[in-house]
């Protein structure tokens, strides 16, 4: 991935990635755990990984800027479709919790746009993930298991895409 095509490719990638097992279940324990907004630690991972470098500073205005997003749109609809869960099974009602978690995946797919439209220019520095799972309580030791989780997951994707 090139530093030019990472907003572009951010969604894709994203999707990909988290078709790794392990690292669906490191991102829904952190943002169990944590809060973690998974689709902004995931653009910030891509970027980090592209060496699209994200200044401190622009980490924490992303962030502010993001919350209004995901407690508007994103975290409604994950109540309503974790309420429904197991206490509304009759096939219609199920067929209405997949209508919601399909808007989920689409609200997720327009946060991840929206992030990638607000990013800053490059700088050289990166470790925007790092500094962003710092800020949000994770210990350095946990943030860098995530982040070689997060790389671990790329790898095997981009293998299994070379097999394709």
């Amino acid at each position: 991935m090139t530093e030019n095509a990472f907003p572009v490719r951010a969604w894709p990638d994203i999707c990909s990635a988290y078709r790794d097992g392990d690292l669906a279940k490191a991102c829904l324990a952190l943002q169990e755990a944590f809060a973690i907004d998974v689709p902004l630690l995931l653009v910030l991972s891509l970027a980090d990984r592209a060496g699209y470098g994200i200044a401190s500073v622009s980490v924490d205005d992303l962030v502010r800027g993001a919350a209004a997003w995901r407690e508007t749109v994103i975290v409604p609809l994950r109540q309503a479709r974790q309420g429904m869960k197991l206490k509304f099974t009759a096939p219609a009602e199920a067929a209405l919790r997949e209508g919601i978690k399909r808007l989920e995946l689409e609200a997720e797919h327009q946060h991840v746009l929206r992030l990638v439209d607000a990013l800053p220019p490059p700088i050289a520095e990166v470790g925007a993930a790092s500094h962003y799972l710092s800020a949000s309580g994770l210990t350095a030791d946990a943030a860098d298991d995530f982040i070689q989780t997060f790389k671990a997951a790329c790898a095997a994707q981009i293998a299994s895409s070379d097999h394709e």
